[in-house]
């Protein structure tokens, strides 16, 4: 079982400066390579509190600031980049790191981006594909050649090329749709899950459609990662855990769902957003305690991170710790924890 650490960057200004926000995140990602995690996840979003329009920024700064640590991306929001400068990027993030970086890419749920990109959430899965066949090409050839609807490409060789070879490992998102399991199956490539979002079940049913959909298109499940989390808290009791986190947790979920307008997710593609949307406008605390968060003591965590395992196959397991504006004292505490108390019984 690997483990990794996840951050979206939600920053309140009412709490402390960017700049502030980012020498904490520093220090956090320096805490969890000193503490034995195996990677960084990091997320990707616009025109909102969450802070990290270019991960691929970000991830060169961790790649100098650390030395074993694989880089993540949570998600690579490829619909609204230009696939060929995306591929140039972040094969130079793979050069700078060492060969760590761990692609996870998507298309995002959020249609004010696409909005404020002038791009139609309907043409959303389309644009991906697309992206992601032309990045694929654009590593692994040398000289390479594209046409489709969006993007288009006639001899083009981008340099410097990525260290690991034939490409850095990429990792599909799959959320809600059970289209994306499908996808990332017909692919071959390990999947990022949000399981926060659907209920056991659901969550069960789409991993299994994934393998399965991987064993029919040639490929071996055992190769490939799945990875997944949950938004996360670690203290010395569940008691004094529920107390301190609460309330950051609540503020970070009406944060996401003042993203999502139901009414606007018409679109075939993201009626599973919607029905999310209303739901996250009626979200309390009870609802999520204890099986949709992981919050509590160490042995809470420990219980969940094997039924994962056990239940669902996850290989790679994240926890997301910096959310809500939490104190940047309890985020190392609770990292600290997490490493020292939870990682080593997995090893």
């Amino acid at each position: 079982m690997k483990f990794g650490l996840l951050t979206l960057f939600d920053h309140y200004a009412e709490d402390c400066s960017e700049e502030q926000y980012y020498k904490n995140f520093f220090e956090e990602v320096s805490c969890a390579e000193e503490s034995g995690f195996d990677s960084i996840w990091l997320g990707e979003h616009h025109f909102c509190r969450y802070i990290c329009p270019a991960p691929q920024i970000v991830a060169a700064a961790v790649a100098q600031r650390t030395k074993r640590l694989r880089i993540g991306t949570a998600i690579a929001l490829l619909p609204h980049h230009d696939p060929i400068r995306l591929a140039e990027d972040y094969a130079l993030v793979d050069l700078l790191s060492g060969g760590r970086l761990d692609f996870g890419v998507g298309r995002g749920f959020i249609k004010a981006t696409y909005d404020g990109f002038n791009q139609s959430m309907d043409e959303s899965r389309e644009r991906f594909n697309e992206s992601l066949e032309l990045i694929e090409r654009a590593w692994q050839q040398s000289t390479f050649s594209y046409q489709g609807k969006f993007y288009r490409a006639h001899d083009v060789s981008i340099l410097p090329r990525p260290l690991q070879k034939p490409s850095p490992p990429i990792f599909m998102a799959a959320a809600l749709s059970p289209e994306s399991f499908v996808a990332a199956g017909e692919k071959g490539h390990s999947i990022l899950l949000a399981p926060f979002f659907q209920s056991r079940g659901v969550l069960k049913e789409n991993i299994q459609l994934y393998k399965e959909t991987l064993t029919r298109c040639g490929y071996s499940p055992e190769k490939l990662e799945v990875v997944a989390g949950y938004h996360s808290f670690v203290d010395e009791t569940p008691e004094l855990a529920c107390q301190k986190w609460e309330s950051h947790y609540m503020r970070y979920m009406h944060f996401v769902g003042s993203l999502i307008s139901p009414g606007e997710y018409t679109t075939p593609q993201y009626q599973a957003w919607r029905h999310s949307g209303e739901s996250l406008q009626q979200i309390t605390w009870e609802r999520m305690y204890p099986t949709q968060v992981l919050c509590g003591d160490p042995a809470q965590c420990i219980e969940r991170v094997a039924l994962m395992q056990e239940e669902f196959g996850v290989s790679h397991f994240f926890v997301y710790m910096d959310l809500g504006g939490l104190a940047h004292r309890q985020v190392l505490q609770s990292i600290e924890r997490f490493a020292t108390r939870v990682i080593p019984c997995f090893r």
